[in-house]
């Protein structure tokens, strides 16, 4: 008996299939024509393109206006001249949703059906939406209520499946394909379809998917009953929803079911997507439509990225930090329930920007908006990093907050997000003016007994000279040097508080840097005897500068590396003339390495490095920082360079005059 002439397949049809099509889980529409005419298209596309069935019939670019200027209708049309299937992967579409343009991510192929005359009857559209599975950080934009609403999509989208398919019963009238034309899109669709005959299951029709799915070949099932085909299921309920959706008529429907399916030999656990729909002749069933999509790696991306977001979402909490995310096109600004509370907002889910500025002082708004502005130009890094004041009508004082951001871009290189967040630093500001306050006060208090002490000591000085006593003066020498130690490190407290103040000044004079070295050596040498201090030679070289405040600059780097650095290891200084108009000081310790992401922050007020390997280093953490805004105010440069095993170099680069 030929093929098409078993008594098994008077059933089947082309309504079956495309029934079976519209009832698929993926985005699926079919074309015809060189204008690409919309033959027929499933809940799940129409959906995507955000259209209704009114656009079966017409041809694409007059049903979806949008795509022109998009690559898919030359692609089409390449795929209807020459036959040759086209499929790609997280490839942007920019479609018309609600009114409002929205940029997507799919996986989606052209699939040509050809006919014994090698001609194309007709285009297979399938798509499947990946933009869930994007980067991390884009993940992080996705909010609870898109989430909850793709989930009561994803709901939608199943009970669709099992409606009435009236408006699917117009578009057949449309397609009226062969037989032969419908079980090749079967055998090509890129979901699983099998179809069952009789009470006994009998398996008729099983596509490529399927078998995949099953572990199965096609002559190991094909004419066999289900519940022989696959013994694997023995104890699993999948037969019985058989049998039952054959006697009772009503199909069965299961979302992100556990299954254990056969592989090599043994079994393994996949998670699908599964629909059994009874075929119905009439008025009776005489079958079982089986449609199944696996989506094992789906659900597990998809946990994956919850347990990430639900850490994310307990480090942020934890953190009390305040997260933001802007879109540039659309000028739409929005946050987590922190930063609305912060600047006074509503709780709707998108804000426009220019109602979170107004929420910032005054005299920070015009940098804020500068800031946000370059970190979107074009060529710019991306980054976004600033300190700013909130004045939130409801409370009575400023907040200070320390705002950090990233730009994402699209794949035209264009600015799409720039996402970050906002940590309140009040108490932090409020912290550092106590500490500022308390050590002006006490270096101002202290000044007067030590400058008192270093006259007692010159006095005892003058006397030794006098009466000849060798050890009594070197005692005596050692004890001024550590007052005068003892009154570097009050001026540099004192330094810090006139920082603030803005009333830090420099005086300026030719500085003999050669003969500043010589004094510096001479004096380190005596006073540090637990590392080998080189000072390299140098020629005479005269720089525009304050001299005392250099010499403290040097002191605190040579101080750094002695803290900072293995006994009896070397540290190096030198001097070298870079070009006609600039000196380059470096100091170099051969101690630990620097974590490049330290490299900006130990230039910070009270910044202390953590590292294990040296324990607790006592200091105050505010060397470094009086370094750079010394430099800063000679118009210089200060950077650190530190590898493993290389040890750690400061560069001081100053212009011999301003």
């Amino acid at each position: 008996m030929k093929t098409e002439e078993r008594p098994q397949e008077n059933n089947f049809s082309g309504e079956l299939i495309i029934q079976a099509l519209q009832l698929s889980t993926e985005p699926t529409a079919i074309y015809s024509g060189e204008d690409m005419r919309i033959q027929f298209a499933n809940d799940g596309m129409l959906t995507l393109w955000g259209r209704d069935s009114s656009v079966i019939g017409k041809p694409l670019i007059e049903a979806i206006p949008e795509l022109e200027g998009q690559p898919f209708l030359p692609i089409l049309r390449q795929v209807w001249l020459t036959g040759i299937s086209y499929s790609v992967t997280e490839a942007p579409a920019q479609l018309i949703k609600n009114r409002m343009p929205t940029i997507g991510y799919f996986d989606y192929e052209y699939k040509a059906i050809l006919g014994s005359d090698n001609k194309t009857y007709c285009i297979l559209n399938t798509a499947k939406d990946v933009t869930s599975n994007r980067a991390y950080l884009e993940r992080l934009q996705q909010k609870e209520e898109k989430e909850q609403a793709l989930i009561e999509e994803m709901a939608t989208t199943m009970e669709e499946l099992t409606s009435t398919n009236e408006d699917l019963n117009s578009s057949l009238k449309l397609l009226g394909e062969s037989r032969e034309h419908v079980r090749t899109i079967i055998e090509q669709a890129p979901v699983g379809i099998a179809m069952l005959q009789g009470p006994e299951h009998i398996i008729e029709i099983a596509n490529p998917e399927i078998l995949k799915i099953w572990g199965r070949e096609g002559i190991e099932v094909i004419g066999h009953p289900h519940h022989a085909a696959r013994p694997e299921l023995q104890g699993q309920p999948v037969n019985l929803w058989l049998d039952n959706v054959y006697s009772t008529g009503k199909p069965k429907v299961n979302k992100e079911f556990l299954v254990k399916l056969r592989y090599k030999g043994g079994l393994r656990e996949a998670i699908v997507n599964s629909i059994y729909q009874p075929i119905v002749s009439s008025g009776e069933v005489t079958g079982v439509l089986v449609i199944l999509e696996e989506i094992t790696q789906q659900v597990l991306n998809r946990r994956s990225s919850e347990k990430d977001q639900q850490m994310l979402a307990l480090a942020i909490d934890a953190g009390e930090l305040a997260t933001f995310y802007y879109e540039p096109q659309s000028n739409l600004f929005s946050g987590n329930h922190l930063l609305k509370s912060w600047f006074g907002l509503s709780a709707e889910e998108n804000l426009d920007l220019s109602l979170a500025l107004r929420t910032i002082h005054d005299e920070d708004r015009d940098r804020v908006t500068a800031a946000i502005s370059e970190a979107l130009r074009e060529g710019s890094n991306g980054q976004y990093n600033i300190e700013y004041s909130i004045k939130n009508p409801s409370e009575i004082n400023l907040r200070l907050v320390h705002a950090q951001g990233r730009v994402f871009y699209g794949s035209d290189g264009k600015a799409v997000s720039l996402n970050g967040t906002l940590r309140d630093i009040t108490q932090q500001k409020e912290d550092e003016q106590r500490k500022d306050d308390f050590m002006g006060m006490v270096s101002h208090e202290l000044k007067t007994p030590l400058t008192s002490l270093n006259a007692y000591l010159q006095v005892l000085q003058r006397q030794a000279n006098l009466t000849g006593e060798t050890t009594q003066q070197t005692v005596l020498v050692k004890s001024v040097r550590q007052v005068r130690n003892m009154n570097s490190m009050i001026n540099g407290f004192l330094n810090i508080s006139r920082l603030e103040s803005g009333k830090m000044m420099i005086e300026k004079t030719q500085t003999d840097l050669k003969k500043l070295l010589a004094e510096l050596e001479e004096e380190m040498l005596s006073t540090i005897h637990t590392h080998i201090i080189e000072f390299q030679p140098t020629e005479k070289l005269t720089l525009i500068a304050d001299r005392e405040k250099i010499s403290q600059v040097i002191q605190n780097l040579v101080g750094n590396a002695v803290k900072y650095s293995p006994m009896g290891t070397r540290i190096t200084v030198a001097f070298q003339q870079r070009d006609p108009g600039k000196v380059q000081l470096s100091v170099r310790d051969e101690g630990i390495e620097i974590a490049k992401e330290d490299h900006e922050k130990i230039f910070e007020r009270y910044h202390r490095v953590q590292n294990p390997q040296i324990g607790s280093i006592a200091g105050f953490g505010i060397g470094l920082y009086l370094c750079r805004e010394i430099i800063g105010l000679h118009q210089g440069t200060i950077r650190v360079e530190s590898g493993e095993g290389k040890g750690t170099t400061f560069i001081v680069e100053l212009p011999l005059e301003n």
